[in-house]
């Protein structure tokens, strides 16, 4: 069976980082590796981590790859490219805090089905999501998860589904649609990045785990929103330190709409009309086949 280490570059409360941790290893990761990006970092037996697991992004971190990038995606390309030379088992999985896996076959099952001439994997991304009355400030509480939308009239789609909201959504998706990856070791000459890695500028050739084949199906589930607290703390963070620069035109509207919001104490409606779905909205989309249930919505965490 294929052997898989994990990587994350971070800035998250101790609990999701131990959360983030407990899950990767219940599914098997011979490594989780989280590069903290502050010198504020918990202590690693705090998360679950081993000596060496956590590492600190501090001042001579960055020193050592030659200064910290202004943006937060550098410094995510720095981090995964510093996980990558150091890579002990056959792949490299590249995830955020706020993602997990899952389905019912294990990420190594996938590595193993992956082609001899694939140097890497996607796994399509899935966004969790209230039912309209949950509680939404229970952290990792989202019971359902919404497929992204890549056919024809997405946009109509999200605009019908999400009256007055959809301009905020990407082929059904209020954060990113692409999927994430795990890349082979020992190859020459790539940049490991956020999405997929390239040579050159041109992504490596790489299969996707829902045509694999191998037991079941796997998903990148992405908490886009983790909690209604917790989302709001985001955007407050992204408003105050303004570091993301590769974001796209419709998350930047997310944001103006959200500081508008924020600024009228209106934001908390806002989430519920972004996140919780209506009886109805659930209804057509997973008529359409849009919509999975998370099986186990809530994930372990630490007090």
């Amino acid at each position: 069976m294929a052997v898989f280490e994990v990587v994350a570059m971070a800035l998250a409360p101790e609990r999701h980082v131990a959360a983030f941790v407990d899950h990767f290893r219940r599914k098997g990761a011979a490594r989780v590796r989280v590069y903290f990006d502050s010198a504020a970092a918990p202590a690693p037996d705090a998360v679950g981590l081993a000596e060496g697991e956590l590492i600190v992004c501090d001042d001579a971190f960055w020193s050592a790859l030659g200064g910290r990038p202004a943006t937060v995606e550098d410094r995510q390309r720095g981090v995964y490219g510093a996980a990558y030379r150091s890579l002990a088992a056959d792949w490299l999985l590249v995830v955020d805090i706020d993602e997990r896996l899952f389905g019912a076959v294990s990420p190594a099952a996938v590595l193993e089905a992956v082609p001899a001439d694939c140097e890497s994997v996607i796994f399509e991304t899935v966004e969790a999501v209230w039912r309209s009355g949950d509680d939404l400030n229970l952290e990792y509480g989202a019971s359902l998860a919404r497929k992204s939308y890549s056919g024809p009239f997405w946009s109509e789609l999200s605009n019908g589904l999400y009256p007055g909201a959809g301009k905020f959504f990407v082929r059904g998706l209020l954060g990113h649609h692409m999927g994430k990856h795990a890349v082979r070791r020992g190859l020459a000459d790539i940049t490991v990045c956020i999405h997929e890695s390239k040579r050159a500028e041109v992504p490596l050739k790489a299969a996707r785990a829902r045509d694999l084949g191998a037991g079941g199906r796997a998903w990148l589930l992405h908490y886009d929103a983790i909690s209604l607290d917790g989302w709001r703390a985001k955007w407050d963070r992204r408003l105050a330190v303004g570091d993301t620069a590769e974001c796209g035109r419709r998350r930047r509207r997310q944001q103006t709409d959200y500081a508008e919001a924020r600024a009228a104490g209106r934001e908390a409606a806002l989430f519920e009309r972004l996140y919780a779905l209506t009886p109805v909205q659930a209804w057509i989309l997973r008529r359409l086949g849009l919509l999975l249930d998370i099986p186990s919505p809530r994930w372990p965490t630490r007090d």
